[in-house]
């Protein structure tokens, strides 16, 4: 079996953090006793006793990592743990959102591709969160499979990626926090690299940690920082009623600012 790495950033978990870590941990060791992984703990900036439990937990499992970046920041805290990963792959998990059974999954198919998503929206998935953050979701998605030929249809699902994809392609990311993994994954998907889908569930443990009006801000903002960028130099041609023009656009990136 591929030895592997699991990213998980955390930010203001004390109460899920060892729990759920422990839960990671023993699905592993039950389902997969032949694994050799790491698991790192991205923490950012968090004000609570995450970083003091996470700290914890790695002194505890020696195949515990923990990370620490200074500012609240999802993306970057992926993309340092992305730096950090010494397996040949690398899975993306979060503290309210992680299956065993999507690694086992993944490995088989990284056989014949570059990266796997684990996604909410296929037939067989179960996306069990609130009504409103399912229709946003599906509604971004949309937005982005219209703007970039990539069809992927969950860019903010689990994923693992081969390291090799990520190092190539890490520093040329412009998101860098709600849509990092976004647009990394669209990168490796426009240059024509082979992907895969799976259905995964999903059922919310907690709420957003951040203000409503501040994260919805910063995620608009990003958003169309993302959908404004020229990440392929033919012009994707899209029906008249969901084209995307890019002075509109550029517009929208300029009033979210």
């Amino acid at each position: 079996m591929k030895s592997y790495s699991i990213i998980i950033p955390v930010y203001n978990e004390e109460k899920l953090l060892q729990p759920q870590v422990e839960r990671i941990i023993s699905g592993i060791d039950t389902s997969l006793p032949q694994s050799v992984f790491e698991l790192i703990l991205a923490e950012n900036g968090s004000t609570d006793r995450t970083a003091e439990i996470a700290s914890k937990l790695a002194s505890k499992d020696k195949r515990i990592k923990v990370i620490r970046i200074n500012q609240p920041s999802y993306g970057l805290a992926f993309k340092e743990g992305l730096r950090k990963a010494k397996n040949p792959v690398v899975f993306q998990f979060d503290i309210d959102f992680w299956d065993i059974g999507f690694i086992k999954r993944s490995l088989i198919k990284l056989d014949s591709c570059e990266f796997v998503v684990g996604s909410k929206n296929l037939n067989g998935s179960k996306d069990l969160r609130p009504v409103k953050r399912r229709i946003v979701s599906r509604l971004m998605e949309k937005a982005i499979n219209l703007r970039f030929p990539v069809s992927i249809s969950d860019t903010h699902g689990l994923k693992a990626i081969k390291k090799e994809m990520v190092d190539r392609y890490l520093d040329r990311v412009v998101c860098q926090n709600h849509f990092f993994d976004s647009e990394l994954l669209i990168r490796i998907a426009l240059d024509g690299h082979p992907w895969q889908e799976i259905p995964v569930s999903l059922k919310e443990l907690r709420g957003s940690r951040f203000p409503f009006l501040v994260r919805s801000r910063e995620v608009i903002r990003e958003f169309f920082t993302l959908l404004s960028l020229d990440l392929k130099p033919e012009v994707v041609k899209l029906p008249y009623a969901f084209r995307i023009q890019k002075a509109m656009v550029q517009y929208l990136v300029q009033l979210f600012m």
